[in-house]
């Protein structure tokens, strides 16, 4: 079958909507009927569950890319603005009362193991959301930006770890407020504000 046919975008969607929901402990059985396709099409396409698992989080991972490289385009000329980008999207899919977390952090939590894709699809994500924010704080004038950026990047996790608690978007905002603290404070100077939103 093609990796890219229709069953195997189906069951992909059934499985982001039913483990997001309602956790990694979702059946295949119950991902098939969703998908709306016979059990031996999830073993045509993936060799398990936690394969299934590990695509799907790879594709979340690259939609989310996909939506912050827009971002930055559009406010491309304000290194500002670019380095608070992630933050700003992340206050505005909020307030959401079906805000079950990050999807990649949850998986992190079910499945300890760093052999578990899961665990693989995290640290992807973390190495190049830490690798953006390196190349977006230095282009924001940070005399540290690797600093900066490992500083940002725990400013994004807790954002999505808030949410848990708070789906209003204040995090991301607290979390915006002291992104630009703490350029100025590695920059040494007062930034030029960027959008107060999006």
């Amino acid at each position: 079958m093609s990796p890219t046919s229709p069953a195997r975008d189906r069951l992909l969607k059934a499985a982001r909507e039913l483990f997001y929901a309602d956790g990694y402990g979702v059946s295949i059985d119950a991902v098939t009927e969703r998908a709306h396709v016979a059990k031996p099409t999830v073993y045509a396409h993936f060799k398990s569950k936690d394969e299934l698992i590990g695509t799907m989080l790879t594709l979340a991972c690259e939609e989310w890319f996909t939506e912050l490289n827009a971002e930055l385009e559009r406010r491309d000329g304000d290194p500002l603005a670019q380095l608070l980008a992630p933050f700003d999207l992340l206050a505005a899919s909020l307030p959401d009362p079906a805000y079950h977390g990050c999807i990649l952090v949850n998986s992190a939590a079910a499945f300890l193991s760093a052999d578990h894709p899961a665990h693989h699809a995290l640290v992807t994500h973390d190495e190049r959301m830490s690798t953006l924010f390196e190349r977006l704080a230095a282009k924001a004038g940070a005399a540290k930006p690797a600093d900066l950026a490992r500083q940002l990047l725990v400013l994004y996790d807790g954002v999505k770890a808030r949410g848990l608690v708070d789906n209003t978007g204040g995090a991301a905002r607290d979390a915006r407020t002291a992104a630009t603290a703490l350029l100025q404070s590695h920059s040494g100077t007062r930034p030029r504000k960027g959008p107060v939103t999006m």
